[in-house]
């Protein structure tokens, strides 16, 4: 894989909280921790492949956040450009849902009492669903 595209697949957790939290740089630091905890959890339980790509997150968080400002992909166009790297046959297995997963985290988070998320961070995360191609099912709630 090219290192463009694995950047590109570096980039989708973020483009997810960006969706989330409505912001692409100057994250609030609650909305980066949990995001963070989310990365670190989806990782542990993700696809072999998917885990390692995740596991490349935390390497160089600071930088990575830099990317993403230097980065000129809106939200939809990072997130369409994800879905072509992925292809049809999701090149690294399990990295749709564990995104998917990772926004699911943050909007509980941000969410009534932690535990909970938002009708309108549910909203979001499920237009993230549909801009990933990805169909969630009661599973991904987990």
């Amino acid at each position: 894989m090219r290192s463009e595209d694995v950047r590109t697949l570096q980039l989708g957790p973020l483009w997810v909280l960006s969706a989330l939290v409505g912001t692409h740089a100057s994250f609030a630091e609650p909305d980066l921790a949990a995001f963070w905890d989310a990365v670190v959890s989806e990782g542990l339980r993700a696809p072999a492949e998917a885990r390692v790509l995740l596991g490349t997150l935390t390497v160089d968080r600071s930088g990575l956040l830099l990317d993403l400002e230097l980065d000129g992909r809106s939200v939809v166009s990072g997130l369409r450009d994800v879905v072509a790297v992925l292809g049809p046959d999701e090149r690294v297995a399990g990295y749709r849902r564990a995104l998917v997963r990772i926004g699911g985290a943050v909007a509980r988070a941000r969410g009534p009492y932690g535990r909970q998320i938002s009708s309108e961070d549910l909203d979001r995360l499920l237009l993230v669903a549909q801009l990933l191609d990805y169909s969630p099912s009661t599973a991904d709630a987990a």
